[in-house]
């Protein structure tokens, strides 16, 4: 079988990269969330927390959040529910990856299509799909946020305090 030739690909789609954009931005909202709760795992400042992450991907936050969250918070519920919001970041920020980071090709004479990081071609996404992940960011983004505020989290934090 002749392979084919696959050569570099942005979609001409406004609503598709828009969307697409969307994920992006919401991503970071999510990343910026993430820190905020190192900061209130650690007792730092808003600024201590950005400037001490500030080259740190969506994993080493997470990372830092787990090992942060066992020490102040030890065994129990409250680090069982923090670590099950946690894999929800790590599982929408799987997703966000899949597209930010795939290659967007086509072949000569093709379809377009999003290779993943060993070159496997799929299917691009459509702006539905990539608009519920764009939503679903946002939510988890929101619920770790609420958590780290006025939730479980803060609750857990103020009664280690006292």
């Amino acid at each position: 079988m002749a392979k084919s030739f696959v050569t570099f690909h942005v979609p001409d789609d406004p609503k598709l990269l828009a969307a697409l954009g969307e994920v992006a931005l919401r991503h970071e909202h999510l990343n910026h969330v993430l820190k905020m709760t190192i900061k209130v795992l650690a007792n730092v400042t808003p600024g201590e927390a950005i400037s001490a992450t500030r080259y740190e991907g969506s994993r080493q936050l997470r990372e830092r959040i787990r090992k942060l969250a066992r020490s102040r918070l030890g065994e129990g519920t409250a680090l069982i529910r923090l670590q099950a919001l946690v894999s929800e970041c790590e599982r929408v920020t799987e997703a966000r990856n899949r597209f930010v980071h795939g290659l967007w090709a086509k072949e000569l004479d093709g379809d377009a299509q999003l290779r993943d990081e060993f070159g496997e071609p799929g299917p691009v996404p459509t702006v539905a799909e990539l608009s519920a992940l764009a939503m679903e960011i946002a939510s988890v983004t929101q619920k770790l946020n609420h958590e780290r505020l006025l939730g479980f989290l803060a609750e857990a934090l103020k009664a280690k305090r006292l």
